[in-house]
């Protein structure tokens, strides 16, 4: 069992630091958008090229609709990152990864793309990407909110039956 956690905890040491430059990439792409999709409504040149960059209609619609998509997009990954972060920088230094804390953390970016997914699926309509692509949006994010909330009732339950088993030795 040693051998385990502390190939876990290697392993965890390595990927943090990838998720802590996942983190920063996130962050720099929201501001990125925000900034030359803001500047695109000023400079027709900035314009042509962001729209071709974010694949949408030269619309102002369009264009506002794509970068609240994109911004919300970037956010959601960003929260998944920092919480996939947390947790590993938690494993590094605690006795066993089931723990309360990280249930609540899975808990958090399931929650997000609950939130996320109907407004994501709507923006996605309207930048042009049709019924279709709204809903494989709408179904992608839903998938994934539930796949997060099994892992938090499983890291629940493993939290649950370390605890007894700390307690009965």
């Amino acid at each position: 069992m040693r051998g385990d956690l502390h190939t876990l905890r290697k392993v965890c040491d390595y990927a943090s630091v990838v998720m802590f430059a996942g983190e920063i990439a996130f962050i720099i792409l929201i501001l990125a958008t925000l900034i030359f999709g803001g500047w695109s409504f000023a400079d027709a040149g900035i314009r042509e090229n962001f729209t071709k960059i974010v694949m949408c209609d030269d619309t102002d619609l369009a264009l506002a609709s794509r970068i609240v998509e994109l911004t919300i997009i970037f956010a959601a990954m960003f929260v998944t990152v920092k919480v996939i972060h947390d947790i590993m920088v938690s494993i590094r230094s605690d006795n066993s990864p089931f723990m309360e804390a990280h249930a609540d953390r899975f808990k958090i970016v399931s929650l997000t793309f609950l939130v996320v997914s109907v407004p994501l699926s709507i923006l996605e309509y309207f930048t042009g990407g049709g019924p279709i692509l709204a809903a494989c949006v709408l179904l992608v994010c839903l998938l994934i909110s539930v796949v997060m909330y099994c892992l938090t009732i499983i890291f629940r339950y493993g939290s649950m039956l370390q605890d007894e088993s700390d307690h009965t030795l």
